[in-house]
């Protein structure tokens, strides 16, 4: 018997690989696109097949149940198809490419391109096939015991598939459940690994030192990264040409016994024990789901201030942002809300003429963590001095709040709000300075590019068009050929957050020395010149390039 493959399948399969190439906010690797492109297929093959049976049967004989045909035909078939697609293809690509400054995709990146796509139609196809031979087993065991099998035959049926599908759903949740708990043993196993680049500190100014209220070996392999981190007071002397001190680090690690609040209230008592009250600056940071910071950010600030600042962060967790964001979301609020308000009252009791300026500061699911601390807007302008808020994530209330709350005729994806007089946004160097109107005390900076599909991509993309992409919205660094498509879009946008780390620094989920910018518009500086500030700038930029979407 020769091979046969499903003609309705394939079709719709086809369309499913045309959508999966249509533009969205970022570009991607060859293989990342290829390997995309190939679970689209896949995919869009098994919904035409089920199609077609479906719409057969309802025909009742009138259409045969299997639409298929020879395998050369769906070949030539797919070949016809590919052929008509790859022209626009390759142009939606470019345009993306070019809106964020990467050069046009080539010839050898379509060859790695057609590699991966077989691989991803392959994997895709195996887990259908087992998906299918799971349910084929679970009804199997579950038809037998349904009532009516031989007095009700079509209520029988309807019994045994609904049974069986809330079988496979209790499955699924026992997996993910089991899943959770594998990755969160493994990421905290993995916690525990420090980087050996990265030595115990010596100075008594960091938590995990001798003199620290917190053991080396509770502050865990991101905390070791930031403790054991950042310019010494002679570096940033060296860079500033300003005397300098050693700035103040404290950071509190899961492997800290107690509670959050237990935690919190153990950071308060390093920032007592470090001195952090006599400061110019006191920066609150919230971490992102490992307990990760990013270096470039809390560098810049240290640099900036000439090392009179104190740091203080508390990690919540071992597993990756988007892991955390999905697993385990209560966590980010809780862990950071606890940290948040042990320190700002521990701040309040202070003389208020002889106190640090108190500032928030956030990235990614940090961001989400810091703005869960405060009921609304107000809230955080009267409870701070200042935030710094970065690549905030899309289903953040106070953000998206103020989003909705900006000038008429301001676009969503930079908006103006009261005319910049205390809430801002940017997306590059220097935009903190327009409007040119006063941005008064206390100062707020969001920072969101354009083509972060953190930031841009919740469930409503799924089923309406966002703001962010109707015309006279949208930020000039979106391929102008990128439009909305209903569940596609919000597709494209959760592979662009896998894939954001293949960007140019200024683009996607990527904000490193940005986030300098808008520290020092915020908090001031030390006295810098022009000269020293250009310094600082090129050490920052410098830095290894991060994006917090694996930390």
């Amino acid at each position: 018997m020769k091979a046969r493959l499903d003609i309705a399948g394939a079709t719709v399969g086809l369309i499913a690989l045309a959508l999966s190439l249509t533009p969205s906010l970022l570009p991607r690797p060859a293989w990342g696109q290829g390997f995309v492109s190939g679970l689209a297929f896949a995919v869009g093959y098994g919904i035409g097949v089920v199609a077609w049976r479906g719409i057969a049967r309802l025909s009742r004989g009138r259409l045969p149940t299997a639409a298929d045909a020879p395998v050369w035909i769906v070949t030539l078939i797919g070949l016809a198809g590919a052929a008509v697609i790859m022209p626009f293809a390759i142009g939606w690509q470019n345009s993306v490419r070019e809106a964020v400054g990467m050069p046009d995709t080539s010839g050898f990146d379509w060859l790695v391109a057609g590699v991966a796509y077989l691989l991803g139609a392959w994997l895709a196809f195996a887990i259908g096939n087992g998906v299918a031979r799971g349910y084929r087993r679970l009804h199997g065991l579950i038809e037998p015991r349904m009532p009516w099998s031989g007095t009700r035959p079509r209520a029988h049926s309807t019994m045994s598939g609904a049974g069986t599908v809330v079988a496979m759903l209790a499955v699924f949740s026992i997996g993910l459940s089991l899943l959770s708990f594998l990755l969160t043993v493994a990421s905290e196993s993995k916690n525990r690994q420090y980087d050996p680049e990265y030595p115990q500190p010596t100075s008594a100014l960091r938590s995990g030192s001798e003199e620290s209220l917190i053991a080396w070996d509770q502050v865990g392999q991101a905390g070791a990264k930031i403790v054991g981190g950042g310019p010494t007071r002679e570096e940033i002397a060296a860079v500033t040409g300003l005397d300098a001190m050693d700035p103040i680090r404290v950071y509190v690690g899961i492997d800290v016994p107690g509670s959050f609040e237990e935690r919190a209230a153990l950071a308060v008592e390093e920032l007592e024990r470090t001195g952090a009250a006599d400061r110019e600056v006191l920066l609150i940071a919230g971490t992102t789901g490992s307990g990760w910071l990013d270096p470039a950010a809390i560098d810049g600030f240290e640099y900036l201030h000439a090392g009179d600042t104190a740091l203080v962060a508390m990690q919540y967790g071992a597993t990756g942002s988007p892991i955390s964001a999905l697993l385990t979301p209560d966590l980010s609020q809780d862990g950071t809300t606890a940290l948040v308000e042990a320190v700002t009252a521990w701040w309040e009791g202070l003389p208020e003429g002889d106190r640090p300026q108190l500032v928030v500061y956030g990235l990614s699911l940090g961001s989400f963590g810091i703005q869960s601390a405060y009921s609304d807007a107000e809230d955080l302008l009267a409870s701070t001095e200042g935030a710094v808020l970065a690549g905030t994530p899309s289903f953040t209330r106070v953000w998206s709040d103020l989003q909705d709350a900006r000038d008429a005729g301001s676009p969503y994806a930079l908006p103006v709000l009261d005319e910049g007089l205390h809430v801002r946004w940017a997306d590059a160097w220097g935009g903190l300075e327009s409007p040119d109107s006063p941005w008064e005390e206390t100062r707020v900076a969001y920072l969101q590019h354009g083509t972060d599909p953190v930031v841009w991509i919740g469930p409503s993309v799924i089923w309406s068009e966002p703001a962010w992409l109707r015309s006279g919205q949208r930020s000039e660094s979106v391929s102008e050929d990128m439009v909305w498509i209903p569940v596609v879009t919000a597709f494209q946008g959760v592979i662009d957050l896998i894939l954001s780390t293949a960007v140019p620094e200024d683009a996607g989920h990527k904000y490193g020395n940005l986030a300098v910018d808008a520290l020092r518009e915020v908090t001031g500086d030390a006295g810098l010149s022009d000269q020293a500030m250009a310094r600082v700038r090129t050490v920052i930029e410098a830095y290894d390039t991060f994006s917090p979407v694996a930390n």
